[in-house]
């Protein structure tokens, strides 16, 4: 039932027209609500704690991203420039590394740790499933 619900949502989500992309990734995000707290069992008490602190774990995970990202193509890039990019690169993962260890002790305060390690193969699972449906439904028009 679960994947017939998440197959509708993002056949009908990447559909859409541009103006109407937030409505879709809301329905994305909504989704990843769901599985992720089925995957993890989050009781109620749980659930209120720990999605505010995941949220805030995420957009701080964004931003660290976008501070990295690379201003142009690694093709059109002198060899300098690639090196930098890859030093970047590197500076960008130890950044990351560091805050998940700090949300990881985060959320040990209110969550069990067997929770907070499966948070991270749920969330490889839901992108895994996620793809494969937009691949899915690429491959029928």
């Amino acid at each position: 039932m679960k994947k017939w619900i998440v197959a509708s949502v993002l056949c009908g989500a990447f559909m859409l027209a541009l103006p109407q992309l937030t409505q879709a990734q809301d329905r994305i995000r909504a989704l990843k609500v769901a599985f992720i707290t089925d995957k993890l069992k989050l009781t109620p008490e749980e659930s209120e704690k720990f999605w505010p602190v995941y949220n805030q774990y995420e957009a701080e995970q964004k931003r660290i991203r976008q501070k990295y990202r690379p201003d142009q193509d690694l093709n059109t890039m002198n060899d300098q420039d690639v090196e930098r990019a890859v030093l970047d690169r590197f500076e960008m993962e130890e950044e990351i590394l560091k805050l998940k260890r700090d949300y990881f002790q985060r959320m040990k305060g209110f969550m069990a740790v067997r929770k907070i390690a499966l948070l991270q193969l749920s969330e490889q699972e839901f992108n895994k499933e996620l793809l494969r449906r937009v691949q899915e439904a690429r491959g029928r028009k």
